[in-house]
């Protein structure tokens, strides 16, 4: 009777724990498949958007497939697998395709096929560094359409760039016209993504070094070093022939201004002497013997003021006789003997 109730009493202990056991891996179960639901929160960041992929397939239907910003819950992996887009991010090319392969490389033949180089215009050989800076506008297209965006572009931008320098001579391409030759790598590459739909907007593209081989660099900056002595000569000689045309606008406009001068004075007083006429002839019609002995009498009068001596010559009848009379005769200066 004693061993029956040792093992009743064994079994129960048994199945106490057992029981124990259970609910506990129960708990921890749910638990897990807590942990485990809420894993599948995620939050898409500003800056960026998301897809879902569950089972390799995007998520959701054609127009909410793409996640805005903010949190969202999707099954957790090996279920589902997030993809996140910058779209308001600008990201960067480089392209070093056409620049030296070592820069520290002292100067020697070009090595084709290890040294980068583009063919101007003119036959001459160049080297550049370009980048690209672009932004994402369809998400889709870039993440599941495109097996490499970067290596796109970067060939896009190598082939832009030399159709465009092939255009220029070197002079163009090194001096003169680099802004130029930038625009055009820029437009070239617009028209080629946009015909393409790779999904991208080109936001700029830059040239980041334009330099000639190294063998001739010393040549390249004499021609520049003559360029620039040219063109402060030019400078120089313009300068100097602008004084020049200011100061003989100068002294044309002075001159004017003293002719303009003279003949405003010589009209008013030819103006004042015909209407001075025009009122003694009115006189003279009136009384011409009184007029004429006043006429007369004013010119000598203006006469004889500039003589020094004055003579009044009196002739009689029979022109035998004259009388001739010093009138009011000017004082001769007293001179003074000097000394010994």
């Amino acid at each position: 009777m004693s061993d029956h109730s040792t093992t009743d009493t064994g079994h129960a202990a048994l199945t106490g724990a057992l029981n124990s056991s259970f609910q506990i891996l129960r708990w921890v179960m749910v638990c897990v498949a807590g942990l485990y639901f809420f894993s599948g929160v995620f939050n898409v960041h500003q800056g960026e958007r998301a897809y879902v992929l569950v089972f390799g397939k995007i998520d959701g239907l054609a127009g909410e497939r793409l996640l805005e910003p903010g949190l969202h819950w999707t099954w957790p992996r090996p279920i589902a697998e997030i993809v996140r887009i910058p779209t308001e991010r600008v990201q960067t090319v480089d392209s070093g395709t056409f620049w030296y392969r070592n820069e520290n490389q002292s100067a020697g033949t070009i090595r084709p096929g290890t040294d980068g180089y583009t063919l101007t215009g003119d036959a001459n050989l160049i080297h550049s560094r370009w980048a690209i800076r672009y932004t994402v506008i369809d998400p889709e297209i870039v993440s599941f359409r495109l097996a490499n965006l970067e290596s796109i572009l970067q060939r896009e931008l190598d082939h832009a760039v030399l159709r465009c320098t092939a255009r220029r001579s070197v002079d163009q391409a090194l001096r003169t016209e680099i802004e130029a030759l930038r625009g055009a790598v820029d437009t070239e590459l617009r028209h080629r993504t946009e015909a393409l739909a790779l999904g991208i907007r080109i936001e700029r593209v830059d040239v980041l070094a334009l330099a000639p081989p190294r063998q001739v660099t010393a040549a390249f900056a004499s021609v520049i070093e003559s360029e620039q002595d040219r063109s402060s000569k030019i400078s120089a000689a313009r300068a100097a022939a602008s004084r020049s045309l200011n100061e003989a606008a100068g002294e044309a406009a002075q001159l004017q201004s003293e002719g303009e001068a003279y003949r405003r004075r010589v009209v008013a007083e030819v103006s004042a002497n015909a209407d001075y006429f025009t009122k003694v002839y009115e006189q003279y019609q009136k009384n011409p013997d009184i007029i004429a002995q006043t006429l007369l009498q004013d010119t000598l009068h203006r006469v004889l003021t500039g003589v020094d001596q004055k003579f009044l010559i009196h002739r009689n009848t029979t022109g035998q006789q004259q009388l001739r009379l010093l009138i009011n005769p000017e004082p001769q200066p007293l001179v003074v003997p000097s000394k010994p």
